[in-house]
Protein backbone atom coordinates (compact mmCIF):
# COMPACT_ATOMS: atom_id res chain seq x y z
CA UNK A 1 0.00 0.00 0.00
CA UNK A 2 3.18 2.24 -0.53
CA UNK A 3 2.17 3.12 -4.23
CA UNK A 4 2.39 6.83 -4.61
CA UNK A 5 -0.30 9.46 -5.56
CA UNK A 6 -0.57 12.56 -6.05
CA UNK A 7 -3.14 13.96 -3.81
CA UNK A 8 -2.04 18.13 -4.34
CA UNK A 9 -1.22 20.75 -7.29
CA UNK A 10 -0.68 24.54 -6.41
CA UNK A 11 0.16 26.94 -8.56
CA UNK A 12 1.46 30.80 -7.97
CA UNK A 13 0.52 33.66 -10.41
CA UNK A 14 3.35 34.00 -12.99
CA UNK A 15 4.36 36.59 -14.83
CA UNK A 16 6.43 39.78 -12.94
CA UNK A 17 5.69 39.38 -9.41
CA UNK A 18 7.37 42.52 -7.84
CA UNK A 19 8.35 42.62 -4.00
CA UNK A 20 8.06 38.93 -3.75
CA UNK A 21 11.23 36.69 -3.16
CA UNK A 22 12.18 33.59 -3.90
CA UNK A 23 10.99 32.20 -0.75
CA UNK A 24 7.26 33.91 -0.72
CA UNK A 25 6.79 31.93 -3.81
CA UNK A 26 7.89 28.84 -2.97
CA UNK A 27 5.82 29.10 0.22
CA UNK A 28 2.91 30.64 -1.50
CA UNK A 29 3.04 27.44 -3.96
CA UNK A 30 3.18 24.83 -1.19
CA UNK A 31 0.13 26.98 0.73
CA UNK A 32 -2.05 26.15 -2.27
CA UNK A 33 -0.82 22.45 -3.11
CA UNK A 34 -1.63 21.38 0.38
CA UNK A 35 -4.96 23.27 0.83
CA UNK A 36 -5.71 21.40 -2.73
CA UNK A 37 -4.93 18.37 -1.04
CA UNK A 38 -7.10 18.99 1.78
CA UNK A 39 -4.01 18.42 4.60
CA UNK A 40 -2.72 20.85 7.16
CA UNK A 41 1.02 22.15 7.19
CA UNK A 42 1.66 20.09 9.70
CA UNK A 43 0.91 16.91 7.72
CA UNK A 44 4.30 17.50 5.56
CA UNK A 45 7.23 15.22 6.42
CA UNK A 46 9.01 15.85 3.50
CA UNK A 47 10.36 18.50 1.08
CA UNK A 48 12.14 18.30 -1.98
CA UNK A 49 12.58 21.49 -3.93
CA UNK A 50 15.47 23.00 -6.28
CA UNK A 51 17.31 26.30 -5.91
CA UNK A 52 16.48 29.43 -7.67
CA UNK A 53 18.30 30.63 -10.83
CA UNK A 54 17.68 34.28 -10.12
CA UNK A 55 19.99 33.74 -6.61
CA UNK A 56 22.79 31.06 -5.76
CA UNK A 57 21.54 29.34 -2.55
CA UNK A 58 22.93 26.35 -0.19
CA UNK A 59 21.08 24.37 1.96
CA UNK A 60 18.00 25.76 0.34
CA UNK A 61 15.85 23.03 1.01
CA UNK A 62 16.46 23.59 4.80
CA UNK A 63 16.18 27.46 4.50
CA UNK A 64 13.12 26.61 2.94
CA UNK A 65 11.65 24.05 5.30
CA UNK A 66 12.43 26.89 8.44
CA UNK A 67 10.76 29.47 6.45
CA UNK A 68 7.59 27.24 6.41
CA UNK A 69 8.08 26.57 9.90
CA UNK A 70 8.44 22.68 8.87
CA UNK A 71 10.94 19.98 10.27
CA UNK A 72 10.49 17.01 8.07
CA UNK A 73 11.96 13.80 7.90
CA UNK A 74 13.87 14.79 4.53
CA UNK A 75 14.58 17.85 3.31
CA UNK A 76 16.56 18.16 -0.11
CA UNK A 77 17.86 19.96 -2.78
CA UNK A 78 18.15 18.82 -6.41
CA UNK A 79 19.37 20.46 -9.41
CA UNK A 80 19.89 18.15 -12.35
CA UNK A 81 18.71 21.19 -15.00
CA UNK A 82 15.43 22.05 -16.56
CA UNK A 83 12.03 19.82 -16.22
CA UNK A 84 14.01 16.86 -15.93
CA UNK A 85 14.64 18.73 -12.38
CA UNK A 86 11.21 18.27 -11.61
CA UNK A 87 10.64 15.18 -12.48
CA UNK A 88 13.69 13.73 -10.58
CA UNK A 89 12.72 14.89 -7.63
CA UNK A 90 9.14 14.05 -8.03
CA UNK A 91 10.44 10.31 -8.62
CA UNK A 92 12.66 10.87 -5.26
CA UNK A 93 9.49 11.57 -3.34
CA UNK A 94 8.07 8.60 -4.67
CA UNK A 95 10.56 6.12 -3.60
CA UNK A 96 10.89 7.97 0.16
CA UNK A 97 7.25 7.57 0.14
CA UNK A 98 7.47 3.38 -1.46
CA UNK A 99 10.40 3.31 1.28
CA UNK A 100 7.89 4.75 4.13
CA UNK A 101 10.60 7.07 4.93
CA UNK A 102 7.91 9.83 4.45
CA UNK A 103 4.36 9.95 4.55
CA UNK A 104 3.03 12.94 3.15
CA UNK A 105 5.94 15.17 0.28
CA UNK A 106 5.47 17.86 -0.99
CA UNK A 107 8.17 19.13 -4.27
CA UNK A 108 8.51 23.07 -5.18
CA UNK A 109 10.20 25.38 -7.33
CA UNK A 110 9.46 28.84 -7.52
CA UNK A 111 11.80 31.75 -8.68
CA UNK A 112 11.87 35.57 -9.10
CA UNK A 113 14.00 35.54 -12.61
CA UNK A 114 12.45 38.41 -13.73
CA UNK A 115 11.91 40.54 -10.67
CA UNK A 116 14.46 39.77 -8.61
CA UNK A 117 17.08 42.07 -6.99
CA UNK A 118 19.72 43.28 -9.91
CA UNK A 119 22.73 43.13 -7.81
CA UNK A 120 21.90 39.08 -6.99
CA UNK A 121 20.15 38.64 -9.86
CA UNK A 122 23.20 40.10 -12.27
CA UNK A 123 25.68 37.60 -10.23
CA UNK A 124 23.28 34.60 -11.10
CA UNK A 125 22.25 35.24 -14.78
CA UNK A 126 25.68 35.56 -15.21
CA UNK A 127 26.94 32.06 -13.60
CA UNK A 128 24.05 30.87 -16.02
CA UNK A 129 25.48 31.86 -18.85
CA UNK A 130 28.51 29.93 -18.23
CA UNK A 131 27.10 26.78 -19.13
CA UNK A 132 29.67 25.50 -21.62
CA UNK A 133 33.43 24.45 -20.51
CA UNK A 134 35.44 27.49 -19.16
CA UNK A 135 38.29 25.59 -21.25
CA UNK A 136 37.10 24.44 -24.40
CA UNK A 137 33.67 26.36 -25.29
CA UNK A 138 33.30 29.91 -23.47
CA UNK A 139 36.52 30.92 -25.50
CA UNK A 140 35.02 29.71 -28.83
CA UNK A 141 31.63 31.89 -27.80
CA UNK A 142 29.64 29.23 -26.59
CA UNK A 143 27.77 30.77 -23.86
CA UNK A 144 24.39 30.44 -22.40
CA UNK A 145 21.49 28.71 -23.70
CA UNK A 146 20.01 30.41 -26.64
CA UNK A 147 23.08 29.60 -28.69
CA UNK A 148 23.67 25.86 -28.00
CA UNK A 149 20.35 25.11 -28.68
CA UNK A 150 20.55 27.22 -32.09
CA UNK A 151 23.50 25.36 -33.06
CA UNK A 152 21.78 22.23 -32.54
CA UNK A 153 18.59 23.86 -34.22
CA UNK A 154 20.67 24.17 -37.42
CA UNK A 155 22.09 21.10 -37.40
CA UNK A 156 18.53 19.27 -37.00
CA UNK A 157 17.00 21.52 -39.92
CA UNK A 158 19.96 20.36 -41.93
CA UNK A 159 19.42 16.97 -41.66
CA UNK A 160 15.56 16.76 -42.02
CA UNK A 161 15.03 19.64 -43.92
CA UNK A 162 13.09 21.44 -40.97
CA UNK A 163 11.70 24.97 -41.17
CA UNK A 164 11.76 28.17 -40.45
CA UNK A 165 7.75 27.86 -40.85
CA UNK A 166 7.58 24.42 -38.94
CA UNK A 167 9.17 25.88 -35.84
CA UNK A 168 7.02 28.97 -35.77
CA UNK A 169 3.90 26.12 -35.95
CA UNK A 170 5.05 25.39 -32.25
CA UNK A 171 5.56 28.80 -31.42
CA UNK A 172 1.67 29.35 -32.45
CA UNK A 173 0.73 26.69 -31.18
CA UNK A 174 2.07 27.26 -27.83
CA UNK A 175 0.11 30.61 -27.76
CA UNK A 176 -2.84 29.20 -29.26
CA UNK A 177 -2.94 26.70 -25.89
CA UNK A 178 -2.00 29.95 -23.43
CA UNK A 179 -5.34 31.76 -24.68
CA UNK A 180 -7.06 29.01 -22.67
CA UNK A 181 -4.87 29.67 -19.38
CA UNK A 182 -5.93 32.25 -17.41
CA UNK A 183 -2.26 31.94 -15.57
CA UNK A 184 -0.49 32.37 -18.58
CA UNK A 185 1.89 35.01 -19.14
CA UNK A 186 1.19 35.96 -22.78
CA UNK A 187 -2.54 35.50 -23.72
CA UNK A 188 -2.70 36.96 -26.89
CA UNK A 189 -2.39 35.15 -30.48
CA UNK A 190 0.83 34.89 -32.32
CA UNK A 191 0.68 35.09 -36.06
CA UNK A 192 3.23 33.39 -38.67
CA UNK A 193 3.55 36.55 -39.71
CA UNK A 194 4.21 38.30 -36.72
CA UNK A 195 6.53 35.08 -35.61
CA UNK A 196 8.38 34.96 -39.00
CA UNK A 197 9.36 39.36 -38.81
CA UNK A 198 10.40 39.37 -34.72
CA UNK A 199 14.02 39.93 -34.21
CA UNK A 200 16.88 36.90 -34.19
CA UNK A 201 18.32 36.03 -31.36
CA UNK A 202 20.57 33.28 -32.45
CA UNK A 203 19.74 32.08 -36.07
CA UNK A 204 17.31 30.31 -36.78
CA UNK A 205 15.92 31.86 -33.32
CA UNK A 206 13.49 34.92 -33.21
CA UNK A 207 12.25 35.69 -30.31
CA UNK A 208 9.22 33.29 -29.63
CA UNK A 209 11.48 30.44 -30.68
CA UNK A 210 12.93 31.29 -26.70
CA UNK A 211 11.27 30.62 -23.32
CA UNK A 212 10.25 33.46 -21.08
CA UNK A 213 11.64 34.81 -18.42
CA UNK A 214 9.19 34.38 -15.60
CA UNK A 215 8.56 34.97 -11.64
CA UNK A 216 6.18 32.26 -10.21
CA UNK A 217 6.43 28.41 -8.59
CA UNK A 218 4.45 25.53 -8.39
CA UNK A 219 4.30 22.79 -5.99
CA UNK A 220 3.02 18.84 -5.91
CA UNK A 221 1.94 16.87 -2.90
CA UNK A 222 2.54 13.40 -3.18
CA UNK A 223 1.63 10.34 -0.31
CA UNK A 224 0.75 6.83 0.15
CA UNK A 225 -2.68 5.18 -2.00
CA UNK A 226 -3.31 4.22 1.91
CA UNK A 227 -2.88 7.24 3.20
CA UNK A 228 -5.21 8.78 0.86
CA UNK A 229 -8.00 6.97 1.46
CA UNK A 230 -8.02 7.43 4.97
CA UNK A 231 -8.00 10.84 4.78
CA UNK A 232 -11.08 12.83 3.13
CA UNK A 233 -8.97 13.94 0.26
CA UNK A 234 -10.61 17.17 -1.69
CA UNK A 235 -9.20 15.71 -5.21
CA UNK A 236 -9.18 12.43 -7.25
CA UNK A 237 -5.78 10.87 -6.95
CA UNK A 238 -3.30 11.03 -9.79
CA UNK A 239 -1.46 7.82 -9.75
CA UNK A 240 2.25 7.71 -11.09
CA UNK A 241 2.56 4.48 -13.44
CA UNK A 242 6.64 4.89 -14.29
CA UNK A 243 9.32 6.74 -14.82
CA UNK A 244 12.30 7.06 -16.88
CA UNK A 245 15.81 9.27 -16.90
CA UNK A 246 18.83 9.04 -18.64
CA UNK A 247 21.88 11.31 -18.72
CA UNK A 248 24.84 11.21 -21.63
CA UNK A 249 26.91 14.78 -20.95
CA UNK A 250 27.44 18.23 -19.59
CA UNK A 251 28.96 20.50 -22.25
CA UNK A 252 28.07 20.52 -25.57
CA UNK A 253 31.42 19.73 -27.08
CA UNK A 254 30.69 16.05 -25.56
CA UNK A 255 27.10 15.53 -26.93
CA UNK A 256 26.48 12.73 -28.60
CA UNK A 257 26.86 12.82 -32.46
CA UNK A 258 23.38 11.96 -33.55
CA UNK A 259 20.11 13.42 -32.72
CA UNK A 260 18.58 9.61 -32.21
CA UNK A 261 21.39 9.31 -29.09
CA UNK A 262 20.32 12.02 -27.25
CA UNK A 263 18.79 10.89 -23.50
CA UNK A 264 15.30 11.24 -24.39
CA UNK A 265 14.36 8.58 -26.09
CA UNK A 266 16.26 5.72 -23.11
CA UNK A 267 14.23 8.33 -20.58
CA UNK A 268 10.58 7.50 -22.81
CA UNK A 269 11.36 3.98 -23.16
CA UNK A 270 11.77 3.30 -19.57
CA UNK A 271 8.93 4.74 -18.60
CA UNK A 272 7.53 3.02 -21.38
CA UNK A 273 8.54 -0.41 -20.37
CA UNK A 274 8.07 0.58 -15.96
CA UNK A 275 4.55 1.26 -16.99
CA UNK A 276 3.41 -1.45 -18.98
CA UNK A 277 2.15 1.38 -21.56
CA UNK A 278 2.73 2.71 -25.14
CA UNK A 279 2.75 6.31 -26.89
CA UNK A 280 -0.85 4.88 -28.41
CA UNK A 281 -2.23 5.00 -24.55
CA UNK A 282 -1.28 8.69 -24.27
CA UNK A 283 -4.50 11.15 -23.83
CA UNK A 284 -2.36 14.08 -23.30
CA UNK A 285 1.27 15.35 -22.69
CA UNK A 286 3.92 18.09 -21.57
CA UNK A 287 7.36 18.46 -23.27
CA UNK A 288 10.03 20.32 -22.29
CA UNK A 289 10.04 23.49 -24.75
CA UNK A 290 12.86 26.08 -23.39
CA UNK A 291 13.07 26.17 -27.64
CA UNK A 292 10.91 25.51 -30.12
CA UNK A 293 12.83 22.88 -31.48
CA UNK A 294 13.02 21.04 -28.21
CA UNK A 295 8.85 20.45 -28.59
CA UNK A 296 9.92 18.82 -31.95
CA UNK A 297 12.33 16.53 -30.45
CA UNK A 298 10.35 15.99 -28.03
CA UNK A 299 7.09 14.69 -29.79
CA UNK A 300 9.33 12.49 -31.95
CA UNK A 301 10.82 10.97 -28.50
CA UNK A 302 7.16 10.24 -26.89
CA UNK A 303 7.19 8.28 -30.00
CA UNK A 304 4.02 10.37 -31.68
CA UNK A 305 5.41 10.75 -35.22
CA UNK A 306 9.15 9.39 -36.90
CA UNK A 307 12.65 11.03 -35.79
CA UNK A 308 12.90 14.29 -38.09
CA UNK A 309 8.88 14.21 -38.62
CA UNK A 310 8.57 16.77 -35.92
CA UNK A 311 8.86 19.70 -38.19
CA UNK A 312 5.69 18.52 -40.10
CA UNK A 313 3.65 16.86 -37.09
CA UNK A 314 3.71 20.47 -35.67
CA UNK A 315 2.90 22.37 -39.06
CA UNK A 316 -0.31 20.07 -39.72
CA UNK A 317 -1.87 21.40 -36.30
CA UNK A 318 -0.90 18.21 -34.20
CA UNK A 319 0.29 20.44 -31.35
CA UNK A 320 -2.93 23.01 -31.16
CA UNK A 321 -6.22 22.43 -28.94
CA UNK A 322 -8.10 19.52 -30.46
CA UNK A 323 -5.15 17.50 -31.51
CA UNK A 324 -5.69 13.60 -31.07
CA UNK A 325 -2.97 13.92 -28.05
CA UNK A 326 -2.66 17.58 -27.14
CA UNK A 327 1.26 18.49 -25.96
CA UNK A 328 1.33 21.37 -23.53
CA UNK A 329 -1.93 22.69 -23.00
CA UNK A 330 -1.28 25.30 -20.61
CA UNK A 331 1.05 26.68 -22.49
CA UNK A 332 4.08 25.60 -21.78
CA UNK A 333 7.45 27.67 -21.15
CA UNK A 334 7.14 29.14 -23.87
CA UNK A 335 3.36 31.07 -23.53
CA UNK A 336 2.56 30.34 -19.88
CA UNK A 337 5.84 30.45 -18.05
CA UNK A 338 9.14 29.53 -17.09
CA UNK A 339 9.09 28.15 -13.79
CA UNK A 340 11.49 25.11 -13.75
CA UNK A 341 9.14 23.03 -15.39
CA UNK A 342 7.09 22.04 -12.54
CA UNK A 343 3.76 23.34 -14.56
CA UNK A 344 4.37 21.02 -16.68
CA UNK A 345 3.49 18.02 -13.77
CA UNK A 346 1.01 20.00 -12.76
CA UNK A 347 -1.22 20.66 -16.08
CA UNK A 348 -0.52 16.95 -16.99
CA UNK A 349 -1.96 16.08 -13.21
CA UNK A 350 -4.70 18.63 -13.85
CA UNK A 351 -5.68 16.77 -17.21
CA UNK A 352 -5.71 13.48 -15.81
CA UNK A 353 -7.86 14.03 -12.66
CA UNK A 354 -10.03 15.88 -14.80
CA UNK A 355 -10.11 19.85 -13.70
CA UNK A 356 -8.05 21.99 -16.26
CA UNK A 357 -10.86 24.09 -16.98
CA UNK A 358 -11.64 25.52 -20.70
CA UNK A 359 -8.84 23.41 -21.47
CA UNK A 360 -9.33 20.33 -20.23
CA UNK A 361 -8.87 17.12 -22.70
CA UNK A 362 -11.78 14.88 -23.01
CA UNK A 363 -11.79 11.86 -20.83
CA UNK A 364 -7.83 12.22 -20.64
CA UNK A 365 -7.18 9.77 -18.50
CA UNK A 366 -3.62 8.65 -19.20
CA UNK A 367 -0.88 11.51 -19.57
CA UNK A 368 3.12 12.17 -20.23
CA UNK A 369 5.76 14.56 -19.11
CA UNK A 370 8.77 14.49 -20.81
CA UNK A 371 11.61 16.82 -19.78
CA UNK A 372 15.05 17.57 -20.11
CA UNK A 373 18.23 19.45 -18.54
CA UNK A 374 21.21 21.45 -19.65
CA UNK A 375 21.36 21.13 -23.09
CA UNK A 376 19.67 17.90 -23.57
CA UNK A 377 22.43 16.64 -21.46
CA UNK A 378 19.47 14.79 -19.32
CA UNK A 379 16.06 13.49 -19.48
CA UNK A 380 13.80 12.13 -17.73
CA UNK A 381 10.00 11.16 -18.48
CA UNK A 382 6.94 10.21 -16.50
CA UNK A 383 3.55 8.71 -16.76
CA UNK A 384 0.53 9.60 -15.18
CA UNK A 385 -2.95 8.24 -14.32
CA UNK A 386 -6.76 9.26 -12.55
CA UNK A 387 -6.97 7.21 -9.63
Amino acid sequence: MFDPVIIGLGETQVGSLPGYTQWEIQAEAVRRAVRDAGLEKGDVDGLINSPPYSRPHQMFSLEMSEYLGLQPKVSLTMDIGGTATVLTMVETATLLIKEGRCNVVVVVFGDNMRTGRPPRLLGNVRMAARRGSEEWEEPFGIVGMVIPYAMMANRYMHLYGATKRQLGAVAVAARNNALRNPNAQLRSPLTMEEYLNAPTTASPFGRSDCSLVSDGGGAIVLTTRSYAAKRSLKQTPVHILGCGSQMTHKNISQIPPEFGDLPLKPAVAAAYARSGLSVKDLDVASVHDAFTLSTLLGVEALGLCADGEGGPFAAAGHLEPGAAVPINTHGGLLAQAHVGGILHVVEVARQVRGDAGDRQVPDARIGAVLGNGGVYSVAACMLLARG
